[in-house]
């Protein structure tokens, strides 16, 4: 009788190779056997206790650090939507980018959710220059037009919002949503499709009236 021949492995916790007894045997050694169950172990641990990390952080998060949660995920959209553009003060192309809000959170945190009150700067421009507002205007009326920096200065008159955390992880949701829809793709857009996508993204995050999100025409 011949006497089938064993294919050997390697072995999941040293590599080695080795011949195994068992058809189902992944690990050379008892020892090897101790050690990689223990590793296994402590990773479900790991995975446990990651799980309910999270519950808690979740359960102690206050309505400041949801709101700083959606800005993060706005910013994001701003940077997707704003792929490949220049700042729109300085021009630069090159350094890092940031979503700069045009007008300021600290003086009308109204409009800090507001895609269109947010378009990509350069770091340089946006903290060291303290938003550089008179060229962050003129690059606004030479991108895009007169037209659409009136609207950003009508955006002033946007009533006060008060949200609620739940209202908040709703509209978070929603921007991942739509980060996920627009890495997708990657795509470089001309002003006027950068200019329908925050209108058509406004609406989906829900945070302000229609009649505070400009129609989408030809500027």
């Amino acid at each position: 009788m011949i006497e089938k021949k064993v294919k050997e492995k390697k072995c999941k916790e040293c590599r080695a190779v080795f011949s195994p007894y068992k058809p189902l045997q992944i690990v050379c050694s008892p020892k090897c056997a101790i050690d990689f169950a223990r590793k296994r172990m402590e990773q479900k641990e790991s995975s446990v206790w990651r799980k309910r990390k999270q519950q808690i952080l979740e359960k102690t998060k206050t309505l400041s650090d949801y709101k700083n949660e959606l800005q993060k995920e706005v910013n994001t959209i701003v940077r997707l939507i704003d792929l490949g553009q220049p700042c729109i003060a300085t021009g630069a192309t090159k350094g890092k980018r940031n979503a700069g809000h045009y007008i300021s959170v600290g003086s009308n945190p109204t409009l800090r959710y507001n895609l269109h009150n947010i378009h990509i700067q350069s770091e340089h421009s946006n903290s060291w220059k303290s938003g550089d507002t008179i060229r962050y205007q003129e690059g606004l009326k030479k991108i895009y037009s007169q037209q659409y920096f009136d609207f950003i200065e009508s955006l002033k008159s946007t009533p006060p919002i008060n949200l609620s955390i739940d209202q908040i992880k709703d509209s978070i949701e929603s921007a991942r949503k739509i980060i996920k829809e627009l890495k997708s793709t990657e795509s470089t857009y001309t002003p006027d499709q950068r200019i329908e996508l925050r209108n058509k993204f406004n609406k989906r995050i829900n945070i302000y009236h229609t009649s505070f999100l400009i129609p989408p025409p030809t500027y």
